[in-house]
């Protein structure tokens, strides 16, 4: 497939004119993936939600602040985008009003990349859209684990009777036929926004969780590596998916609810690339939220936050 998009290797000041796409990458239709092993989709989801609003922006700030990154990675000397032939299919197609068609779309996107042997990369948009694109990977194969790093839980069954909102995708995630809850993990719980019925939910539920402070007591690798075999084991693949907020407010101001306290910048690329290495069958990072950081560093650190997890997927 040829494009007039640069490859990732040309001068900065090209990468930065032009069609706006994720990385630079080439724009392609979901139709016809021949070439590629993954995908990013921008997904602009923002109702439902339990925070600030402004996450319906995240995807084209993170276009725009994608421009400025380079595909090598000089400590590794690794180019990723030669190893990990990628594609920017665009925008998944939501209807504000309308939750349950909205995360039907979202799963059939997942769904359809999936089957084409693609690995889908869904940038959000606030969480609740990992309920669709979870659904959508888990038809893809047998049985399915979800990883979430985040700082709250989600576990909420519903809000005043509302099922799509974004504290309820950790719980959706454990509706799911073919997930069994002891295979549903949070990675980062911390802040004062997790309430009493969202453990109680958690625990009467089955999914396991780890906090902040029991991350530093059994240090980052470790909980890291246990939440990654609670999540994979007996399961056929790994769902994940990377909330922002899970970051520092210092380091990542740019979100629907920023919290103190959070895993810093590096370590956040630390558990990224980790993750990317554990065969995940499809990915999201969502909350990014621009309206709240002018200076643009919460963008440039999703982007980041997306490169050393693809980085991960090719074993780096």
């Amino acid at each position: 497939m040829t494009s007039a998009i640069p490859s990732g290797n040309e001068p900065l000041t090209v990468i930065q004119s032009g069609v706006a796409t994720f990385f630079g990458r080439p724009l392609a239709s979901a139709e016809d993936l021949e070439g590629f092993k993954c995908v990013l989709a921008g997904v602009p989801w923002d109702e439902g939600n339990a925070g600030r609003n402004g996450a319906n922006y995240g995807p084209r700030a993170f276009r725009d602040a994608s421009s400025w990154f380079r595909s090598y990675d000089a400590e590794r000397d690794f180019d990723l985008w030669d190893a990990l032939p990628t594609a920017d299919v665009g925008d998944v197609a939501v209807v504000p009003p309308n939750a349950e068609r909205s995360m039907s779309m979202i799963a059939e996107h997942t769904r359809h990349v999936r089957k084409q042997g693609v690995l889908p990369v869904c940038i959000g948009g606030n969480h609740a859209l990992a309920i669709g694109a979870a659904r959508g990977a888990a038809m893809t194969v047998g049985r399915m684990g979800y990883l979430s790093v985040d700082a709250h839980l989600d576990t909420a069954p519903d809000w005043v009777g509302e099922r799509y909102m974004s504290g309820c995708p950790t719980y959706r995630a454990a509706e799911i036929p073919n997930v069994d809850p002891r295979n549903v993990v949070v990675f980062g719980v911390h802040g004062w926004l997790n309430p009493r019925s969202q453990v109680e939910a958690a625990q009467d539920k089955g999914i396991r969780w780890f906090g902040i402070e029991r991350i530093e007591s059994l240090g980052l690798d470790a909980a890291l590596d246990e939440a990654i075999a609670m999540a994979s084991e007996g399961v056929d693949g790994l769902y994940v998916s990377f909330d922002l907020d899970s970051v520092d407010a210092a380091a990542f101001p740019g979100t629907g609810t920023p919290e103190p306290g959070g895993f810093s910048s590096r370590e956040a690329l630390k558990i990224a690339r980790r993750l990317g290495r554990a065969n995940p069958i499809a990915f999201d990072a969502v909350e990014l939220a621009p309206v709240y950081d002018l200076s643009g560093i919460s963008a440039r650190l999703a982007c980041g936050v997306v490169m050393a997890f693809l980085s991960g997927v090719c074993g780096q």
